[in-house]
């Protein structure tokens, strides 16, 4: 397994699985489909568990019954790997979407180059997180704002203290005369200079 790259990194926001195939590794396999720009593709998927617990805290319609699918299935697993068949025990694949999912190709060490081989039908899941909305990213960005201008009060506060003025004063020309809005000043100083 050392001899695997997983280098080329995509992001996709929608995947089926019609089946799981858990074995003595650290790993998930996921049998099923990536929805691409145009429609769903055949597409296996390896993982952690820590990637489907946070899959599974994202959709959380459906997470309850994968859940209790998974469970049943590990109390009465009797062979390694094991396979466990959403399709069948839920009626149809479990779609997790509204999510980024952080993809990678497996590839091998041919030659002295890295050559993917998996043709696109075989993506390592390296990281979930749910998708922003834009009214969320419009608050985000004003908050970036805020934190910014935060940022230069405390950097121009600085500059005054270096001017030789007294820290009242400095203060005061730096429009942070307020304790609150100095120690949040301070933060977002501190959290974009270290």
């Amino acid at each position: 397994m050392n001899k695997v790259n997983t280098a080329t990194a995509q992001i996709f926001q929608a995947i089926s699985i019609g089946q799981i195939i858990l074995d003595d590794s650290n790993y998930l396999t996921f049998w099923g489909h990536l929805q691409k720009a145009d429609g769903w593709h055949r597409c296996d998927f390896v993982t952690s568990y820590e990637v489907l617990n946070t899959m599974l805290r994202h959709v959380k319609d459906r997470s309850d019954a994968v859940q209790m699918t998974i469970v049943h299935q590990l109390e009465n697993m009797r062979q390694i790997p094991e396979m466990i068949d959403l399709e069948a025990e839920l009626g149809s694949a479990v779609v997790f979407d509204n999510m980024n999912f952080r993809f990678t190709r497996p590839g091998r060490r041919e030659d002295g180059n890295w050559i993917e081989y998996t043709k696109g039908e075989c993506y390592y899941i390296e990281e979930v997180t749910p998708l922003i909305p834009a009214k969320t990213r419009q608050y985000v960005k004003k908050i970036d704002h805020c934190m910014e201008m935060l940022h230069k009060s405390y950097d121009l506060y600085l500059g005054y203290l270096e001017l030789d003025f007294e820290e009242d004063a400095a203060r005061v020309k730096a429009d942070l005369a307020d304790d609150l809005k100095y120690t949040l000043a301070y933060y977002a100083w501190k959290e974009r200079t270290m």
